[in-house]
């Protein structure tokens, strides 16, 4: 079988590459292992948060003062890539907002989104509905409901609660539930964000929940957080239980697995196969036929009979949390092709003694050209190009995983 391009690595920077691709006319393939970084991901998209630890206002100005070894110096245009990122997200059914609560355009300021213990954290784009303020002290003085489900853990809402006060706001805890959430209460497993999405996934158990909300919810109320445990494929249930209720109402993000992240992954995955692409899921590279620096084919653990060609392949298979880098005893090593990385061959330089120090490990990443060119006993492959987490160079307490993705992907 013989491709343009084949993406190995289906997460949030190989389903935008492959998106990107095929609407320039390439026959793509995406091979991926299953869940990626997005089961995490908050509903929120990044390009750069914070900047030797302060919170960053403008993310475009700051990108340019990071160091020539971080992965956005791939990217020649920050912001034709990031409208193009936006662009590319809204026709995937991924509806956003920035800053000035706009669903286009770029956006050059920050705004903060709510973590699932209720730290506000700066983000670019964050998806509608869910909660978001520009400035910490919008908080100050409002009255705000945070109300759960009777038994849902994952949110931990005694966090919430404090956090919020501490930027000023009168919060009010409440919980609901329905014969259907105490049917799934029975079954400790069933009360995970995403199970609890499918269960409550026809207007009918909507409506229910609408009602028993309406009945718990405060009448001196300015705000409700709810989690966000709605809609695994689209927006359509959320949008109908916010119809449904009187008070302003917003979504916060859960501890994973996310709903919010499910989407996005569901969305594109959707809009990549739609396009013409091929999805090969819960599939593992695990042989290769090169031809000197030339990379023909590759042969997986499902499909270990069939040859998958192509004229260029991409590496998006992430860091060590996607599995695209490997640590043992050794060293660390890129973990299909075992191509060169960028790290400390000494264990000891690994990691800093302090938990909330910057950690050497997270800047780890397979070694590339300029344009991205993957390099191999310090010769560069000319048809395999690596994209995403997997560069090296970043530091994640900066805030900008997402923006990486994105806008490396758009780079090719």
């Amino acid at each position: 079988m013989k491709y343009d391009t084949i993406i190995i690595g289906g997460g949030l920077s190989g389903l935008t590459c492959g998106i990107n691709l095929q609407q320039k006319g390439k026959k793509v393939m995406v091979i991926s292992g299953g869940q990626s970084s997005l089961h995490f991901n908050s509903g929120s998209f990044d390009l750069l948060g914070y900047q030797d630890g302060a919170v960053v206002a403008n993310p475009f100005d700051a990108i340019k003062r990071l160091p020539e070894t971080h992965p956005y110096h791939h990217v020649k245009d920050m912001e034709a890539a990031a409208e193009a990122a936006r662009k590319l997200l809204t026709e995937a059914g991924i509806e956003t907002v920035d800053a000035d609560g706009k669903t286009s355009g770029v956006c050059t300021r920050n705004h903060f989104r709510l973590s699932p213990i209720g730290k506000l954290i700066p983000a670019w784009l964050t998806q509608k509905g869910m909660f978001t303020v520009n400035d910490p002290k919008e908080l100050e003085g409002k009255k705000i409901c945070v109300m759960n489900i009777t038994g849902f853990l994952d949110l931990p809402v005694a966090f919430v609660a404090e956090n919020l006060k501490s930027y000023g706001a009168d919060i009010t805890v409440k919980t609901f539930t329905t014969p259907l959430l105490e049917k799934a209460r029975r079954s400790p497993s069933e009360m995970r964000a995403t199970n609890i999405a499918k269960y409550l996934s026809d207007d009918h158990h909507i409506e229910e929940v609408g009602a028993a909300i309406k009945e718990a919810v405060p009448q001196a109320c300015d705000l409700m957080l709810l989690p966000a445990v709605l809609g695994m494929g689209n927006d359509h249930t959320s949008n109908q239980l916010i119809q449904q209720l009187s008070v302003p109402t917003s979504f916060i993000a859960t501890l994973p697995p996310s709903v919010p992240g499910t989407r996005v992954q569901t969305l594109l995955r959707q809009r990549f196969q739609h396009l013409g692409g091929v999805l090969l899921p819960n599939n593992t590279v695990n042989e290769a036929s090169w031809n000197q620096n030339h990379l023909e084919s590759v042969r997986t653990e499902e499909l270990e009979e069939t040859t998958l060609a192509a004229d260029e392949f991409i590496l998006a298979t992430g860091s060590f949390l996607g599995g695209g880098l490997h640590s043992d005893y050794e060293g660390v090593s890129e973990s299909i092709f075992h191509l060169d990385v960028d790290a400390s061959q000494e264990r000891k330089d690994w990691t800093a003694g302090q938990l909330f120090d910057r950690q050497p490990y997270q800047s780890f990443g397979v070694r590339t050209t300029p344009d991205l060119k993957v390099l191999k006993e310090s010769k560069p492959i000319d048809n395999v190009r690596a994209i995403g987490s997997i560069l090296s160079g970043n530091d994640p307490r900066q805030q900008d995983a997402t923006g990486i993705d994105l806008l490396t992907a758009l780079t090719l």
